[in-house]
């Protein structure tokens, strides 16, 4: 073979590899940029798991909430609108609607203005019932809530098995 025809082999080689090339580069980027998202996407929604976590830990420590902290509550969770689902939505109405009732429940109970609450009766006897009821519910959520975020927060990529796994795993049993 002359040095003239192993050039024009090189030459022709040359387009095919320089286009391998790029279209490599061009998945490292995308991967790097997927990446990046999925971290600025995880801190935005960190922000807002912080916002529930701290109103629930507030709630179940104090065993009561203040109508101001149920509004802050409101705004810091209305960002998860943009980065969560709908039931992720639902949970933050739910949890601001709770924490209305218990404010006025616990202010009828003991008035924040300081005035004398419900005398003793039957009536104050029920509205300390629905107060320590709807306090065991937020205890609760302080769980369901985790479970919540956990679903959507994950930072590992879901991945279906693939096929030639499954067939793997399917000869290993048989």
């Amino acid at each position: 073979m002359a040095f003239k025809e192993i050039v024009d082999v090189l030459n022709a080689l040359l387009t095919p590899v320089i286009a391998g090339t790029t279209v490599y580069i061009a998945w490292q980027q995308y991967q790097v940029s997927r990446l990046t998202l999925r971290k600025d996407l995880y801190e935005k929604r960190l922000r807002v798991y912080q916002a529930f976590m701290s109103y629930l830990s507030e709630i179940v420590r104090e065993g009561k909430v203040h109508h101001n902290r149920v509004i802050q509550f409101y705004a810091e969770a209305s960002e998860g609108e943009f980065l969560f689902d709908a039931e992720l939505v639902e949970k933050a109405d739910e949890l601001y609607k709770q924490g209305i009732q218990l404010w006025y429940l616990h202010n009828q109970l003991y008035p924040f203005d300081g005035s004398p609450g419900l005398p003793v009766g039957d009536e104050r006897s029920r509205v300390a019932h629905e107060d320590s009821e709807l306090l065991e519910w937020f205890i609760n959520q302080i769980s369901t809530t985790r479970e919540l975020f956990r679903k959507q927060m994950s930072i590992q990529e879901r991945r279906v098995p693939s096929l030639v796994k499954l067939n793997g795993l399917k000869r290993k049993k048989v």
